[in-house]
């Protein structure tokens, strides 16, 4: 019977753990491959730490300039909400932590510059 109850918890927690897993997202954007991850999923209000890695033909990207826009779509009777950052580079991906100020959806836009080259590349989140 204890096997059985420890079996048992430890499924709940490996459930438990798998739920806590911050958002992932792989794009092929021109010639860049970019891994979007957010410690959170879903966001919250409040910071949220994002990491972008970027890759060109299986190499990482390291003289890019990484711009983070994140926004709320226009609602009536409200201000817009329109946040622009730049991402730095720590190791091998661009890092930034976006402030979230109300629930609802959010656009993160992530522009990469890169000599003459330009991506950019979105995802829809929804805070909570």
């Amino acid at each position: 019977m204890k096997k059985v109850t420890l079996i048992v918890l430890l499924f709940v927690m490996a459930a438990a753990t798998g739920h806590t897993r911050g958002y992932e997202a792989k794009k092929k954007v021109g010639d860049y491959e970019i891994e979007i991850r957010i410690d959170r999923n879903p966001v919250v209000i409040g910071n949220n730490h994002i990491e972008i890695e970027v890759r060109t033909e299986g190499k990482v990207v390291k003289d890019a300039e990484v711009l983070v826009n994140y926004y709320m779509p226009p609602m009536p009777r409200m201000p817009p909400m329109n946040y622009k950052t730049y991402a730095k580079l720590k190791g091998e991906k661009y890092e930034v932590t976006m402030n979230i100020i109300m629930t609802g959806p959010w656009i993160i836009v992530i522009k990469i510059y890169q000599g003459d080259k330009k991506a950019t590349t979105k995802i829809n989140v929804d805070a909570q």
